[in-house]
């Protein structure tokens, strides 16, 4: 049986669910970077960023190569950061607004 988008999106939304990968996610925007790069700019330990590299490699987020003894991930494609960006923007004007209503004592 075919799976639907739906089961997809729920999978790739589950997948981003969490704040290590969406920073991983975040970081691998501007270059390709191997699991050493990622643990050092993020302060995570090298086992967190392959863990949290394999799942996001499972829904498609990133893939990956080998570079001699290592391997070198990069996003799949460069839309995965604009979506990211576009939810981020989307919640920091809902926070604005809640913040706002807050303020005003509505």
């Amino acid at each position: 049986m075919e799976r639907s988008i739906f089961d997809i999106q729920a999978e790739f939304c589950k997948a981003m669910a969490n704040p290590a990968r969406l920073q991983i996610t975040h970081l691998l925007r501007d270059k390709p970077m191997i699991v050493g790069e990622i643990a050092s700019q993020t302060g995570f330990s090298q086992t967190h960023v392959s863990r949290q590299l394999s799942i996001l490699r499972a829904v498609g987020v990133v893939e990956c190569q080998r570079r001699g003894t290592e391997m070198l991930y990069q996003l799949t494609d460069p839309q995965i950061g604009e979506f990211c960006d576009l939810v981020r923007k989307l919640l920091c004007q809902q926070m604005k607004k809640r913040s706002n209503v807050l303020a005003n004592g509505e």
